[in-house]
């Protein structure tokens, strides 16, 4: 699976999560610690690297970069209609 080095994401927009680097996604708890994961993005599929902790009903993801480890965005994982959902939003 080929996925981007750099993406666009656009922050509020729910992105379907097309499965987790270690095989398919059919539970949250798979979004917790250390994970990875891809979504289906504008112009292919999207990596997306980093850390999980529960928050209600979702999963809020902390993206990592891969050089330094700092963060780049986070994301408020979901299960929804379609399965699992992903959307980044803004962490003030």
């Amino acid at each position: 699976m080929t996925a981007q080095s750099w993406h666009s994401i656009a922050s509020g927009k729910p992105y379907v999560v097309t499965g987790l680097v270690t095989g398919e996604a059919t539970s949250l708890d798979q979004f917790l610690g250390d994970a990875e994961f891809t979504i289906d993005g504008e112009g292919g599929p999207v990596l997306v690297r980093g850390h999980g902790v529960p928050l209600e009903d979702k999963i809020r993801f902390h993206e990592k970069d891969t050089v330094g480890g700092k963060d780049v965005r986070v994301w408020h994982v979901s299960s929804g209609d379609r399965g699992f959902v992903a959307e980044s939003i803004a962490a003030f």
